[in-house]
């Protein structure tokens, strides 16, 4: 993935606000913007994740592995 796909994905959880930003201050260049998951974030992660766990299972059954 390149800087065209992440970055409008990442302005995209934050104006849905399942992440904040926040600045530090870099000792090389400008300072560096990071994201960090809300409790929304964290909530939707987990629906998303239960979510795949259902796909991989109903997967599994279709393939013949039970592992």
């Amino acid at each position: 993935m390149g800087e065209g796909t992440i970055y409008p994905l990442m302005r995209r959880m934050q104006s849905d606000r399942l992440v904040k930003t926040y600045l530090v201050e870099s000792a090389s260049g400008p300072p560096r913007k990071y994201y960090k998951l809300t409790a929304a974030g964290l909530a939707a992660l987990e629906a998303q994740r239960a979510e795949w766990n259902h796909f991989e299972s109903a997967v599994r059954k279709i393939v013949g592995d039970s592992a």
